[in-house]
């Protein structure tokens, strides 16, 4: 998922665009809030940890969480979340990308079994983000959100595991903001087995799926978006005066890498999102190699656009929400050490 990039600013002489602010929380055993700050009637957080940006009167924020409330019959549920969020005429939006419950999960496919496995059985998760850095006028910052060892089976077979990072690369522009994420699977200690319980041979193909949501909430609820395929979907609006705005864009790249021992080979995957006001999200990555492919990354993308940085915002700063855990600032930090959750 990606938020992206572009034009340039009127001079001839290009100037250099103003670096985003970059704030970090990790927190543990926090109530839920409401999208304007206060403490609400949610899930409890048992940890959250995450990055917020902010550039462009647009603030975004990436986490990942552990929470226990009534929306999971108060069992912990572990998710990640990417959040934007800005108002247009003094009316709020948020766009949302959520994975993190039995509807948007993952899952690995192999022979004739699907194996559902959720992030809440991940034995950690960690967030790391560099500094920000310049590509010639441009500012560019990488952030990694981990979550370890999540068990492919939930009874059985605890001994396999994978892990699966979320790489986040910004690129803030003066009109656009630009988040290519990619997602990294590390299959290095996965091991799947048959429905006997003998283990699969060597060589045998397998699938792993992301299933996920994206959604545009407005001062009335979902936002209807203006266009979809299997590989792009597109949120438009129309300003008082009549004008339209792109507010935001879903650009799914079917194009993927699988690393095996010897090298990188290029591959193909699949995508498919089913409307209903918000895009229900299919992102497959086939054709993998059980003992072989040792990891695997894709790089779906997102769009997000704001009028220039030093100028009059469209998109103005509004407070954190709490449905997907947008993190609050409290001072940027480059590196915070893991932490075992309970």
């Amino acid at each position: 998922m990606s938020i992206a990039s572009s034009a340039q600013a009127d001079e001839s002489t290009p100037e250099t665009v103003p670096a985003p602010t970059v704030s970090e929380v990790h927190e543990y055993d926090a109530p839920q809030r409401d999208q304007y700050g206060k403490i609400g009637t949610g899930d409890h957080i048992n940890e959250r940890w995450g990055i917020c940006i902010e550039h462009g009167g647009v603030k975004i924020g990436i986490s990942a969480t552990n929470t226990t409330g009534p929306t999971s019959l108060n069992k912990s549920v572990v998710g990640y979340g990417q959040c934007i969020q800005y108002s247009i005429g003094g009316k709020m939006y948020v766009a949302m990308f959520m994975l993190n419950n039995d509807v948007f999960h993952l899952e690995i496919i192999i022979g004739n079994q699907t194996i559902y496995t959720p992030l809440s059985t991940c034995d950690d998760f960690r967030v790391t983000h560099s500094p920000v850095k310049y590509n010639g006028t441009i500012p560019t910052l990488d952030c990694n959100i981990t979550f370890e060892r999540i068990r492919v089976y939930q009874n059985n077979h605890i001994d396999s595991t994978f892990d699966l990072t979320f790489l986040h690369h910004f690129r803030g522009d003066w009109n656009q903001t630009n988040i290519k994420v990619e997602a990294l699977f590390d299959f290095s200690n996965a091991s799947f087995y048959q429905s006997n319980g003998t283990e699969f041979s060597a060589g045998e193909p397998f699938t792993a799926e992301i299933r996920y949501i994206m959604q545009l909430m407005g001062p009335r609820g979902f936002v209807i978006p203006t266009a979809r395929t299997d590989t792009t979907f597109e949120y438009n609006l129309t300003l008082d005066n009549g004008s339209p705005l792109t507010v935001s864009r879903l650009d799914m790249k079917d194009s993927f890498t699988i690393y095996n021992g010897t090298g990188a080979i290029a591959s193909m995957g699949y995508s498919s999102m089913m409307d209903r006001g918000l895009a229900f999200v299919t992102h497959g990555f086939p054709n993998m190699t059980y003992k072989d492919t040792k990891s695997m990354k894709s790089d779906p993308e997102v769009v997000v656009y704001h009028d220039r940085v030093t100028g009059n915002t469209i998109l103005a700063l509004i407070t954190a929400t709490g449905v997907i855990a947008a993190v609050a600032a409290i001072g940027a930090v480059v590196f915070m050490k893991k932490r075992k959750k309970s």
